[in-house]
């Protein structure tokens, strides 16, 4: 059995070429997807802080906080609610903007019943009570799916703002 011989008598190579191509090409792409997916996770990341330090400042200027609702005490809403504030702040995450409420005037965390799977759920957490707070800070926890969801994979997310409450 002879060889095949390329132009200058040397054997052909374009088996070779081909092999290396298939063993070289998936590793490339993994490794161009994980940097895409790593960046989307930072970015969702990003947008939590964004939306916590929305959220505090959302909260420290509301005057009052929390208004007795129905046998709850819930977040006021004036001047805006901290649920909308913070899903303007988290761009691209979807928010749950179930109102905020606690079981007491004296409570010292206001948290959104139910909380969703998938989405932004936030917790406000006061300095002394949500009637009279000293501070406000909130807490926005979210499940990010990974860029490759295929695969099941999520990521647990939270990010924390904290500012003295604002009195006019």
């Amino acid at each position: 059995m002879t060889r095949r011989r390329g132009s200058c008598g040397r054997p052909s190579e374009s088996g070779s070429v081909l092999i290396e191509f298939v063993l070289v090409v998936p590793i490339a792409l993994a490794v161009i997807f994980g940097l895409i997916g790593a960046s989307y996770l930072f970015f969702q990341n990003s947008a939590l802080h964004n939306g916590a330090s929305a959220g505090a400042r959302a909260a420290s200027i509301e005057t009052p906080l929390v208004i007795p609702t129905g046998g709850k005490y819930c977040e006021s809403g004036q001047p805006g609610p901290i649920e909308q504030t913070v899903a303007k702040a988290a761009i691209d995450l979807p928010v749950n903007t179930a109102t905020l409420c606690a079981s007491t005037q004296t409570a010292t965390q206001l948290t959104q019943s139910p909380n969703v799977a998938g989405k932004v759920n936030i917790t406000v957490t006061c300095g002394g009570n949500c009637s009279a707070p000293l501070s406000a800070s909130v807490t926005l926890t979210y499940d990010a799916p990974g860029f490759t969801a295929p695969m099941g994979l999520s990521y647990s997310m939270s990010a924390t703002s904290q500012v003295p409450e604002l009195n006019p």
